[in-house]
């Protein structure tokens, strides 16, 4: 586990998961981290050195000042850090909504970070989607999720009733709790709190689809067909977004939500080995 410490002094968290091969990077979604791949880097370690980012406020990283400046351009900033603590791109990587968008972000920030891309649900909008506010659902969500409890296993039992969690793997939400708690005096806490989560998705800014064209990668953009009831913008993107690349591929993937890798590990990786290796 690496730190890679920000110009504000804030950090993210790499994590090496092992494997043998060429270095693979995976990012993760708004309020989750490295974990939510726990059913899916199994598949991918014979052919990769899989690493994972947590990026700042998620995972294990811990946040120094609040409430934490969460301007998009400081994770783009974070994948750069990673990609030159694993000796310079490019490389492949593996992102999931904003770990997605992301990953295409630091690409058109600077050419040749990555040669492949994976990507399932990358959140991006074009100009004239107005920005989420304190009202959107997702955000009234976050600010009022809980974030203490007793114990990893009360919250793994606990969300695994609740959608979307209850539609995920075991595997994956004791992955993302184990990842994402910290030790308090009277239990544990989630290291991404409510507000931080909220803030990220408030952060976002319109993206002109030109700048994609500029994305040499060869790039899968994955999308789940099963629709979420309040999250329909990231499959609603996918289309678009991989129409606006110059070297991408459009994955419709069945009985999947925008939660899909924590879902069906297996079937993620297969879809990322089938384009980085089997191609």
């Amino acid at each position: 586990m690496r730190l890679l410490r920000g110009e504000d002094g804030e950090h993210a968290v790499l994590h090496e998961l092992g494997g043998i091969g060429p270095n693979l990077l995976l990012t993760h979604g708004n309020g989750l981290n490295t974990g939510m791949w726990a059913a899916t880097i199994p598949y991918l370690l014979p052919h990769f050195c899989c690493y994972g980012l947590d990026f700042r406020g998620h995972g294990r990283s811990t946040v120094q000042s609040h409430p934490l400046n969460v301007e998009r351009s400081f994770f783009v900033d974070e994948v750069h850090m990673a990609v030159k603590a694993l000796g310079g791109g490019p490389i492949h990587a593996v992102g999931h909504s904003l770990g997605g968008a992301t990953l295409l972000k630091a690409e058109i920030d600077r050419p040749n970070t990555f040669s492949n891309l994976w990507l399932f649900e990358p959140v991006l909008v074009p100009p004239g989607r107005p920005r989420l506010d304190e009202n959107h659902p997702l955000i009234l969500a976050s600010r009022r999720r809980k974030t203490e409890f007793k114990s990893t296993e009360e919250i793994v039992s606990r969300l695994m009733t609740k959608l979307p969690f209850s539609q995920c793997e075991k595997l994956t939400v004791e992955s993302y709790i184990d990842f994402g708690t910290v030790t308090t005096q009277d239990g544990v806490r989630l290291s991404c709190s409510g507000d931080t989560e909220a803030n990220i998705f408030m952060s976002g800014t319109p993206t002109d689809f030109r700048t994609l064209e500029t994305v040499n990668s060869r790039t899968v953009v994955a999308r789940g067909e099963k629709i979420a009831n309040g999250n329909e913008i990231p499959p609603a993107m996918a289309e678009p977004i991989a129409k606006a690349l110059a070297h991408a591929s459009l994955l419709p993937m069945h009985d999947l939500t925008h939660f899909g890798p924590l879902e069906n590990g297996k079937r993620v990786a297969e879809a990322i080995l089938k384009h980085f290796v089997h191609a």
